[in-house]
Parts: structure tokens; sequence; C-alpha cells
């Protein structure tokens, strides 16, 4: 939890995409013929043997990390449409033998299991001719992932009969099995689906299609839900050396990868890595003559949050142990590495300015934002004056949007920076008691420049446990001052609450306790 987090200018709706919509190969029988057989030709065999023994091309001349052992089975997720064919039509299907109801709907002559409820209320909304598969698509993102998991169960074995457990039809259903099982927290058994889609498409498509970049995706985030980091930045750099292979080193459609491999990079504090694949960008970007335009801004904010992060580290990021110097799939880039740059920063962060002042048309919530964007960086590295003129600045191009509450917007600090006490160490498993919140209220005052001054120790449960390291994090954080008609101004009394879990030690009278009251024939009785 941090304090007072930042507030956006406008309320924006943003839809997050379920899977990927992916075109599923049907093996169907035509009129007078049996279905396919169930197993594969001697011949298909023969490639599908070698692929799974196969191992990837070495990215030794790109410098590129791939994993060495999940690499052949490494699980794919295929963008729309990466699949040769198109969904079959119900009359098709059912000459297959496969499914041609909706997930949750009853096969003829038997009767819809107990989940169809919730997929027939999403049933209701969709087209009558939509794709079963996209059914339970949107039943995934409505989050009814048990209901999911059983119709997808039951749709892969009815391929896996007619066709075969190779069919590439599967590539799909294994797909979304996983996103379901991610979804219920079977993380374990999400990477197993996963991991079998994924070698289907290398079977198909290559060793080294860029069809598998989206599972490989859903991999590693399934793999950070564990807890396995490492293997997570695995996955994460082997799907941009994928890319990288499929597209020239100044190819526009190489930038998403980038993008995500760099903001992977700056969660996991590897910010050397994350900076050259952002500086990178902005060659690409520049080599095709969009520097000044809208789309060098994501570039350009990722060299200033590089930067900011160098000074300005996370204390939440995930562990990687890394070091500093060593810059894994970055080092095919060939850019020199600079460090504690501010001026760069700076210079990157005044550029995203005048491009939104030059775009046309301008927006003016984009154009505060960039400004509020600069105005921050200064109060972070203590240039107070040069701050408080672009707060001026964004207070009074805010005010002149219609609508826009521009006083009760900046009418409390904004948090910029707070690095994370973490939780405290809990005794050994033994010793532990039930997981219970903690918490520590401070008070503050934050002043025009944005520090914080004078904290006062409000409340604490446990007494003193963490007391003395939330008090540390809040002296080290930065605050955008409090604006009255764009001047920064003093606020005093503000209050931040902390919680974090802990596990009460066990006393020897807790133990003599849980035993006397444990009743007779139970388990630890």
């Amino acid at each position: 939890m941090s304090p007072n987090q930042s507030k956006p200018f406008t309320a924006r709706i943003v839809r997050r995409a379920g899977a990927p919509a992916v075109f599923a190969c049907l093996i169907l029988a035509l009129p007078g013929q049996a279905p396919a057989a169930e197993e594969p030709t001697a011949g298909m065999a023969d490639g599908m043997a070698a692929a799974e023994t196969a191992a990837p091309d070495s990215p030794a001349d790109t410098g590129a990390v791939v994993p060495t052992e999940a690499s052949a089975d490494a699980p794919a997720d295929t963008p729309a449409g990466a699949l040769a064919g198109a969904p079959a039509g119900a009359p098709e299907a059912a000459a297959a033998g496969l499914p041609v109801d909706g997930p949750g709907q009853a096969p003829e002559g038997g009767t819809a299991d107990a989940p169809a409820d919730a997929m027939l209320a999403i049933d209701d909304a969709l087209p009558e001719d939509i794709d079963p598969l996209d059914r339970v698509a949107r039943q995934i993102e409505a989050r009814e992932f048990r209901e999911s998991v059983n119709w997808l169960e039951s749709h892969i074995d009815t391929i896996e009969a007619v066709s075969h457990r190779f069919d590439p039809a599967l590539v799909r259903p294994l797909t979304l099995l996983g996103d379901a099982l991610a979804g219920q927290g079977s993380h374990d058994e999400a990477l197993e689906s996963y991991r079998r889609a994924l070698h289907l498409i290398r079977v198909s498509s290559g060793l080294n299609s860029p069809e598998q970049v989206g599972i490989v995706y859903r991999e590693a985030e399934a793999l950070k839900a564990l807890g396995r980091y490492r293997d997570a930045n695995d996955r994460e750099e082997y799907a941009y050396h994928v890319l990288s292979r499929a597209h020239g080193p100044l190819d526009e459609a190489l930038l998403p990868g980038i993008y995500h491999l760099a903001e992977w990079y700056e969660r996991t504090n590897n910010v050397f890595a994350a900076r050259a694949l952002y500086e990178q960008a902005v060659t690409i970007i520049d080599h095709h003559d969009k520097l000044e335009t809208l789309e060098a801004v994501p570039a350009l904010r990722g060299i200033a949050e590089s930067y900011r992060l160098e000074r300005f580290p996370r204390y939440d990021m995930a562990d990687l142990e890394r070091d500093a110097n060593s810059i894994p799939a970055a080092q095919e880039l060939r850019h020199p590495v600079t460090i504690n740059n501010f001026p760069a920063g700076e210079a990157a962060l005044q550029r995203v300015v005048r491009i939104q002042q030059n775009a046309d048309p301008v927006d003016p919530i984009a154009l505060a934002e960039s400004v509020l964007e600069l105005a921050d960086w200064y109060t972070l590295f203590e240039k107070s004056q040069r701050a408080e003129t672009l707060y001026a600045h964004a207070w009074e191009l805010m005010a002149e949007v219609d609508g826009f509450d521009v006083v009760g917007y900046f009418a409390e600090p904004t948090l910029l920076y707070f690095p994370e006490p973490g939780d405290p160490t809990p005794p050994p498993p033994e010793q532990r008691g039930p997981r219970e919140t903690g918490y520590v209220e401070v008070a503050f005052d934050v002043t025009d420049e944005g520090q914080v001054r004078d904290l006062d120790t409000v409340a604490s449960k446990p007494d003193g446990l963490m007391d003395f390291r939330v008090r540390k994090s809040l002296r080290l954080a930065r605050y955008r001052p409090m604006l009255v008609d764009g001047v920064p101004v003093f606020r005093g009394a503000y209050t931040y609450r902390h919680e974090f879990p802990y596990y009460p030690e066990r006393s020897a009278e807790t133990d003599a306790t849980a035993t006397a009251v444990t009743p007779a024939g139970s388990p630890g009785s």
C-alpha cells in the first residue's frame, strides 16, 4: 500500500483484453468418409518427434538469453489469425463430430451442467453465430473460471478423440484453458497447458515462429505469480529473442517487444538493460523519421524513467539478484551505458513536452501530463524553482479544460516516490501464530518543495514492530506539493497509514491452551 497514489486527469475506461483470438483449425471429415485417425501419420510423427527434441537456434550471435530446458516446450500465445484455417461452421463441425454448442449449453439429448447459467447469461448478449471458443474467452473475461475449465477440458478431449493430440486446433483451447487455470490460481497447471500449446505451435509453424510470443508472455506471468522470477526473466528474454529473429533491427514491428521487455527490466531494477532497449526504440523511430511525433513518446518517457529509477529505485521489485553490469538480451543493441545522467532524462522529458505542444490537434490533457512529468522530475531532483514554474503552467492548461476540477486535483499532495519498507521477517514456521494485519499510522508535514518533515507516530500494531522502518521510508519519500492557484504550498498534518501482514510468535502458554482444547481423535491430537 502506498500513500496517496497519483490521481488521473480524466476518467478513462480501459478494457482489459482476454486471451487473443486465434483461428482454430478443425480436422473435418468429408461426406462419406470416416473422421481422421486419432494418431498422426508416420511422417507427421517423425516431424513431431524431431520437434520434441530440437533446441531453438542458438542466439549466441545476438547475446540473448534463451532457456535451455523449457524452450522446446515453452507455452506460446498466438496473435489473432496467426494459425492457418478459420473457425468451422456448425454443419462442418457436426460432420467432424466436434461440439457446436457454446460452453455451458446442453448437447442434443443431454442436459447442461450446473455452471451453464453463467455462460448462458453471456450468450444472451452475443451474436448467435459466435464461435464457441469466443464465448468461453468472454466467460474467462467475466472471471467464470471454473465453468470455463470444465468446458475446455471436455472440448479438448473431443478434439483429441476425433483427430489426434497434435492437432493444431488444440492450440487455442489449450491457451484458454491456461488462462482459466491461471485465473483461479492454479498456476502450475496453467503452465502445463501453455507449454503444450507452445509445443503444438512450434511443430506446425517452426521453432522460432513469432506466433509463440503471446503464450510465452503468459507463461512468464504464471511464473511471476509463483515467485519464480528468474524463470520468468528467461521467458521474457526468450520472447524478445524470437521477435528479434523475426524482424530486422530497425523494423518498427520490433517496438512492442522492446517495450514489453524494457518494462519488465524496470520492474526488476535492471535499469541499464531497460535504458538500452528504450534507446534502441528511439533509434528505430528516428530511422523512420518519426522522432518528433507522438510515436516517440513511450521511448522517451522510458529513457527518463530509467534514470529516475537509478536514483529512486523501487523497494518492491522482484529480487533477481542481477548484476548491474549484466545486460542479457540488450547486449546485442550495442548502446553505451550512461550512469546518473540527469540532463539525459531531463532532455527526454523536455522533448515529450515539445512533441505534445506541436501535435495537431493539441490534446490539452496530454500536454498538461507531459508538463507535470517534467515538473515532478525537477521536484524529485530538488530543482524546486524550475518545478514551481512548470506547476503553474500545468495548472493553467488544466484550468482551461471544460469540466475539469483543477482545484480538487491539486487539493492534496501527490506521492511521487515512496520506498516501500517491506514486511517484517516472520518467525520460523513452527513458532508462527495465525497471520494478522498490522499497521503504522504516521502524521507529517509536506513542504512546498514536496519533502516530508516533522513525523509523529500516531498509532501502531504491534507496538514498535514496524515503526522505525515506516518512518525511515517516509523521510525518503517525495511528493508533488499541494497547489493553490498554481502555487506550491505547505500542507500540515498529513496522515499516512501503512498496513502489513505479520505472524505473532506462538507462546508456550498458547500452545498449551491449543493442546488442551484439541478434540480427541482430531488431527494433531
